[in-house]
């Protein structure tokens, strides 16, 4: 059972002294989630609730991408029905870029563009739903805007899979993820129990997570129906160690025939260097290493030292876009994640994020509490050495307790003809007003 409660009094229904409302913009960013729109709806639906204080709803296409280039739509008018689409729908329905704001020193105009855009649509609260590096960009633009005259409330809206928002007990996106990743993990394995006498004797999983190992962790949940499953656990954290990941295989081979495996995508070498990296992207001011590999990488070479068959598997955007395995948990946190987020901006609470606050194990209770955007911006909440075994090779008992309650109940996607009922949503933009603008990645 979770409960969301308010750490914050008075709450949204309270008297509030009356002013002029004002109209909200709301963007998502980053990597997506299976629930990232299930708060979208919860914004939207908040937002409703008080029309003195809110004025219209819009919503960027693709980010602070959007807001740059005009891209918007006005979710004044939604139909419940739509808002009824957007809790099942996986992806991010406005468009989630990958996209940052240039340093001010290097690229005023991008700022000066946003301000315009605000001071156009008249936007005094903006919403930005994304990780930890979208924070900076929220903050950016809100504190720009204030310094400029154009005050603008702006909070952020948690969001990742890969569980790396700081100060947070956990991130609303990571339960689906997790839920997902031990389900084919556990089915995998299976899969191997049934082969591996005549054919495959190790597999592999290799999941999301640049520098933490929160997903990786999860296949460990495999423990609660095969309690001794022979599994190696390689998350980000821990540099790999050939010669102590060969004698482990070679342990369960040994003692039950087979090995199953999950790794980071991140994983380092004992140098720090990355195992595999798929691609370099160079932009104008910065490059992106983009991560894959490890995974086949692994395969190989226990191919090799055991002269014997083996598989790997690369989920890739499937661990984080699984509408038909979402957790209920996770769902009610992210519907929990845009509503708190509206509440924050209802009470005036500017350069704030909601996050999760645990109040309860047992039962499994929670509440929102808000930090400064500024305390979680650019940090990575990494898994802690007390959910990894001495050798860091596999969870622990905290590792699991952690893990259960984050992927109970389930949330998925309805069915029509045989498929999930996720049709892509279409939304019709706003004429725009302004010059037009390309923003340079």
């Amino acid at each position: 059972m979770n409960v969301t409660l308010s750490e914050h009094s008075p709450s949204v229904t309270d008297t509030q002294p009356a002013q002029q409302a004002k109209n909200v913009l709301y963007a998502q960013a980053g990597g997506v989630t299976a629930v990232i729109n299930v708060s979208a709806a919860a914004v939207i639906e908040t937002i409703q609730q008080h029309p003195e204080k809110f004025g219209k709803t819009y919503a960027a296409i693709n980010g602070i991408k959007g807001v740059l280039e005009e891209e918007l739509v006005d979710l004044t008018d939604i139909s419940t029905a739509t808002l009824a689409k957007l809790k099942y729908q996986p992806g991010a329905a406005f468009k989630a870029c990958r996209f940052d704001l240039d340093p001010l020193e290097h690229n005023p105009e991008q700022y000066r563009r946003v301000l315009e855009v605000f001071k156009t649509y008249e936007i005094g609260y903006f919403l930005y739903n994304g990780g930890n590096g979208s924070m900076v960009t929220a903050q950016k633009v809100a504190d720009y805007c204030c310094r400029h005259g154009h005050p603008v409330t702006c909070v952020g809206v948690a969001k990742t899979i890969d569980n790396d928002l700081a100060l947070s007990h956990c991130s609303p996106g990571f339960g689906s993820a997790a839920k997902y990743l031990a389900t084919s993990f556990l089915n995998a394995t299976l899969d191997i129990i049934a082969m591996h006498e005549t054919s495959t004797k190790f597999f592999v999983l290799e999941a999301m997570g640049r520098n933490t190992g929160w997903l990786t962790l999860a296949t460990g949940l495999i423990k609660d129906v095969i309690p001794d499953a022979p599994i190696i656990i390689l998350p980000a954290e821990r540099p790999f160690n050939e010669q102590a990941f060969f004698d482990k295989v070679d342990h369960f081979i040994a003692t039950q025939g087979y090995c199953v495996c999950a790794v980071s995508e991140g994983l380092v070498k004992e140098n720090g260097d990355y195992i595999s990296i798929a691609n370099i992207e160079h932009t104008h001011e910065r490059d992106y290493v983009q991560l894959g590999g490890v995974g086949a990488t692994l395969a190989h070479l226990v191919g090799k030292h055991l002269n014997s068959k083996t598989h790997y598997a690369i989920p890739d955007y499937c661990q984080r876009s699984a509408s038909h395995m979402v957790s209920q948990t996770d769902w009610q946190m992210a519907y929990d994640a845009g509503k708190e987020a509206v509440n924050a901006a209802f009470r005036g609470e500017h350069g704030v994020l909601p996050i999760i606050e645990l109040t309860s194990t047992e039962p499994f209770e929670y509440r929102f509490k808000t930090v400064e955007l500024n305390a979680v911006a650019d940090l990575e909440n990494t898994v802690p050495d007390h959910f990894l075994t001495e050798d860091g090779m596999d969870i622990t008992q905290a590792a699991l307790d952690y893990l259960r309650p984050l992927i109970q109940g389930e949330h998925g996607a309805p069915f029509k003809k045989g498929l999930p009922d996720i049709a892509p949503i279409a939304f019709t933009l706003v004429d725009k007003q302004l010059p037009a603008f390309k923003a340079l990645k």
